[in-house]
């Protein structure tokens, strides 16, 4: 009877067959399912540390792109400054002509200041004037500027002569015979336009800024069209350099921020790191003793093994020496 159940195929197969094959699925299953569990928590670290460290670098770099643009605006002044001079003069009641000197009270700026101190400016003043016959026979004449502070206080002043450039008979003739469609459709003037640099190299003063000038043509015959006060900025320097050199000093003030911005980012993180605030130290504090938990906890698992192996040993040597003692009574008896 028992060598019929011994020999039953059903039992050959569940004990020989079926459960060491399910024994091994499961194994497989298990092993799969925690290497792909430990997969699954090292990418979604490895994406949660990507995107912790891309947004650190781009917020690093968004603050250097911010702050060169901040000291772009900050340090550079504004280029050029044109203002529109409306000549005024007092006419004569006996004879037809002007019978004062042409002159304009320009308002630079309405604020407290226009120009940059410490910063050069060149200023000049530019006409359109017709090539009339009273303006060839003119010859030379005087333009003068003032450069006012509020109230009117005077700050600098300078003149400059000036004339219109000389042209011959025949070089007008000629011009005249090649621009006369030009001149007759009115696409184009018979007129020059004369530059007079008034200041080289002026400089706005802190405590009393620049904020109108005064301009005076010294002649009661001269003829003009229309007049602009020009303030161009003179750079040096970096200045020079930022104007004329823009992405490579881009560029370059870009790279310094980073550089520096990435080592402040840097030391603040290691300063953090000794300093943490209390619910980031708890946190790792937590995470530290359950990590120190799960080490104790296999040690005392290696250590209950160690002695439930070392059990059976301790007891036949206890076993032995009791036979050893109850042999030495029974010969001393």
């Amino acid at each position: 009877m028992s060598l019929l159940a011994y020999l039953n195929p059903f039992k050959v197969f569940k004990e020989f067959i079926r459960q060491p094959v399910e024994a091994f699925v499961t194994d497989q299953y298990i092993g799969y399912k925690k290497k792909t569990n430990d997969s699954i928590t090292s990418v979604k670290d490895l994406i949660y540390r990507g995107g912790i460290i891309a947004v650190f670098l781009s917020a690093i770099l968004w603050i250097s792109v911010f702050m060169y643009i901040v000291f772009y605006y900050t340090y550079m002044p504004n280029v050029t400054h044109v203002r529109p001079v409306h000549l005024q003069f007092k006419s004569c009641e006996d004879q037809a002509g002007i019978c004062s000197f042409p002159y304009a009270y320009v308002q630079l700026t309405r604020g407290s200041y226009v120009l940059m101190s410490g910063q050069p400016y060149r200023i000049k003043l530019v006409m359109d004037v017709p090539e009339s016959p009273s303006n060839k026979e003119l010859g030379m004449f005087m333009v003068c500027l003032q450069m006012r502070a509020k109230g009117g206080t005077l700050v600098s002043s300078s003149c400059r002569s000036a004339m219109l450039t000389y042209r011959s008979k025949l070089h007008h003739y000629i011009r005249t015979t090649l621009f006369s469609l030009l001149f007759v459709s009115g696409l184009d003037e018979e007129t020059q336009r004369i530059q007079v640099e008034l200041f080289n190299s002026f400089e706005d003063d802190v405590n009393s800024p620049v904020t109108d000038a005064y301009v005076e043509l010294q002649s009661r015959y001269v003829q003009v069209h229309s007049c602009e006060l020009h303030i161009e900025a003179h750079f040096a320097g970096l200045r020079y350099a930022m104007y004329f050199w823009p992405k490579t000093t881009a560029l370059i003030g870009i790279c310094t921020n980073l550089f520096f911005t990435s080592l402040v980012f840097i030391l603040s993180w290691y300063h953090l790191q000794d300093g943490l605030a209390e619910f980031i130290k708890r946190k790792l504090k937590k995470e530290i003793l359950t990590e120190k938990s799960e080490k104790e906890e296999k040690s005392v698992g290696k250590m209950k093994l160690e002695r439930e192996d070392s059990f059976p040993f301790l007891e036949e040597e206890s076993l032995i020496e009791e036979f050893r003692n109850l042999e030495k009574k029974e010969k001393k008896t």
